[in-house]
């Protein structure tokens, strides 16, 4: 019997730090640009695991809980670097499927200035199906993150087997689900708890243009809670009635990924532990906060909760649905 179980990716992430990659000004966004036709030295080097499975999975497991990972990866040098890393974080590897293929990989370049730019080749977890998942473990949560097939089916048969195992549930949809829209997600929504997705992203799956009203309305079809994380602008939670809009910790961030599985992972585990929402919303900004101020993914996680002086400003007012 796990605590939780976790389903999505399993990435190994390099990071390769560049001198002559520079930040340039675009129309609508900002761009890297690296010359070409020229030798580019590679100042630095860093490799960790990454993928929205193992990384949930890690916080799980930094709080002492039973955790294991459902991915698809590749019988190579790649899947095998997960696996050490997974069995050095105490997390069960049993559920995953290794197959003949290319495990998933991120090249994250870094520029002089601390951006980045991610450089995602997805591998053998495009295949992951029904078949390649063993539909007999045992879970307190089912915990899913962005999936890398784009059959909708495989998401709806392992939501009804969780609920069908009496597990409690979590979304962070991916591009394949919230390009679908909330009207044709609706019916796997309702073997949902808790959804958690970012402004921009709610803003394409519910289809307005206000953060409260996109809450408002995934709130009606999950069973619990509904979130939209803002990034360093924090984030906003429904939980029956009640609105919580809070704010961040401030801390120096060099790199962004993982951010929002920091967040997910620590605010459900609080859940888990009987904490409140206020308190749940505090544990998720804490890890994140920790995250961001270290290359990788997991390198920040604690696996505590802050200190008691730490307090995080929150608003909660009733919201009438």
């Amino acid at each position: 019997m796990f605590d939780f179980v976790t389903l999505g990716s399993a990435t190994k992430d390099t990071f390769l730090f560049l001198d002559k990659a520079l930040l340039k000004p675009g129309v609508n966004k900002h761009f890297l640009e690296i010359p070409t036709d020229k030798k580019i030295d590679v100042n630095k080097v860093l490799e960790f695991s990454g993928g929205s499975a193992t990384n949930a999975a890690s916080t799980f497991s930094a709080f002492g809980k039973k955790s294991a990972v459902i991915a698809k990866i590749g019988n190579d040098e790649y899947g095998q670097f997960v696996m050490n890393d997974l069995n050095k974080r105490r997390i069960s590897t049993e559920l995953i499927k290794v197959s003949s293929g290319e495990t998933p990989f991120s090249n994250i370049v870094v520029s002089s200035s601390g951006d980045m730019i991610l450089l995602i080749h997805r591998g053998i977890e495009s295949t992951l199906s029904l078949e390649d998942i063993q539909l007999d473990f045992k879970s307190k949560w089912l915990y899913i993150g962005p999936l890398p097939t784009k059959n909708t089916d495989l998401l709806f048969n392992i939501l009804k087997f969780a609920k069908a195992n009496d597990m409690k549930t979590v979304l962070n949809p991916g591009s394949v689900e919230l390009n679908l829209k909330l009207k044709k997600m609706a019916p796997l929504l309702k073997y949902v708890d808790i959804i958690s997705m970012n402004d921009d992203e709610a803003k394409t799956f519910v289809g307005y243009a206000n953060d409260v009203n996109n809450l408002s309305k995934l709130s009606e079809y999950v069973n619990e809670i509904a979130i939209i994380t803002k990034g360093d602008k924090g984030s906003l939670v429904l939980s029956k009635e009640n609105l919580y809009i809070a704010n961040t910790f401030k801390a120096k961030q060099i790199n962004f990924v993982g951010a929002g599985d920091a967040f997910l992972s620590a605010f459900v585990n609080a859940i888990d532990d009987e904490k409140d929402i206020e308190q749940a919303i505090t544990a998720g900004s804490f890890n994140a906060s920790n995250v961001i101020q270290k290359y990788g993914a997991k390198e920040g996680i604690t696996g505590k909760y802050p200190p008691e002086n730490m307090k995080l400003r929150i608003a909660k007012s009733k919201i009438t649905i």
